[in-house]
């Protein structure tokens, strides 16, 4: 084969894959804990304050996940321009808003009750890159007050997680101490009544990619359309064309993927045609946890790496050979490095 090529199921460098994946598989996933919704009857929001970031200092102790506190969400949602999004939830679409404006990959919201001497906090967990709740707990006391602040944010990790002890920690707020609340997060404590949301199920964008054989780098583009975890690509240039159907873990963000690709080519300057067909495995990055831009969050950059099997003729004959054409069938390593804009 004169030139061992691959259009498209592409790429750089396999060092990269290999030195980028441990990465992303040893980094602990993210876990914003929103403020507390507090029931208006019976809470108010300096106890919502306090309770909140008491449980997010707890839960970082269980070394669980990268844990972002109301305080830092509000930030972030600034820093975004995120004006209008409520800081507190009661349901599952409103998490999902907020995780994925946030791009975390867990979202924990709160409901404080309170009647008389009885109390509760309620508690779940959002997978947002999934987009279902998947754990729950309440914690119910009967007490005052004070006793509730006190016991209710391990109370109801324990029963949350299935655990039995909390690590101890640094010093955390209790009911004596003094909470300062800007006047931004005084209005985030309001009523939600939004409707559940589901997550977005079609994507689609153009990507375009960059081919490396031993004849030099190739550029082609094309494009990609995404059904919930499931997507296909389709990319070319002049020489020929290419396509994939690749499954993602997770529909949305960063995420491993598994593809089934195929391309064809017609090299005229080289004499040769060929077909290929493979297996990649790589990773989506979305580069929205990296640029704090709110357009990052529509670019991603897939790498890939497998093999494949290629089948290939020459058209005309050797220039010393009038008569002889050579053909081959042959297992080549395949890359992938590709950049996409997903609507």
């Amino acid at each position: 084969m004169s030139r061992k090529k691959v259009i498209f199921i592409l790429t750089p460098i396999f060092l990269l894959l290999v030195l980028a994946m441990p990465g992303y598989c040893s980094e602990k996933p993210s876990c914003a804990v929103l403020l507390f919704h507090p029931d208006m009857s019976s809470s108010n929001v300096y106890e919502s304050q306090m309770l909140s970031k008491k449980y997010a200092l707890l839960l970082d102790r269980l070394d669980m996940f990268d844990v972002i506190d109301f305080n830092e969400v509000a930030e972030i949602l600034k820093g975004k321009n995120v004006l209008d999004l409520e800081k507190t939830c009661t349901d599952l679409g409103c998490a999902l808003k907020i995780g994925n404006k946030l791009n975390t990959d867990f979202v924990l919201y709160g409901i404080i009750g309170n009647v008389g001497s009885l109390f509760s906090l309620d508690t779940t967990l959002v997978n947002v890159a999934g987009g279902n709740e998947t754990q729950h707990a309440v914690y119910d006391f009967e007490g005052t007050q004070k006793e509730f602040d006190d016991n209710a944010p391990g109370g109801n990790i324990k029963s949350l997680f299935g655990i039995n002890e909390i690590p101890a920690g640094k010093e955390f707020p209790t009911a004596d101490t003094v909470i300062e609340i800007t006047e931004a997060e005084k209005a985030v404590v309001v009523e939600v009544e939004a409707p559940a949301v589901q997550p977005k199920k079609l994507h689609f964008g153009p990507r375009i990619g960059l081919g490396a054989s031993n004849d030099g780098l190739e550029i082609g583009g094309g494009f990609e359309v995404q059904f919930k975890k499931v997507s296909f690509q389709f990319l070319l240039n002049p020489d020929g064309f290419a396509s994939g159907i690749s499954f993602y873990l997770h529909p949305e963000g960063s995420s491993p993927f598994v593809s089934i690709v195929g391309s064809y080519y017609d090299i005229s300057h080289h004499d040769e045609i060929g077909r290929i067909y493979g297996l990649l495995l790589g990773y989506r990055l979305a580069l929205d946890k990296y640029v704090k831009k709110d357009v990052a969050k529509h670019i991603n950059m897939r790498i890939g790496v497998g093999a494949g099997y290629v089948n290939w003729d020459q058209t005309k004959p050797h220039k010393n050979n009038n008569t002889e054409q050579d053909s081959d069938e042959e297992i080549i390593p395949l890359f992938e490095f590709t950049l996409g804009y997903m609507f």
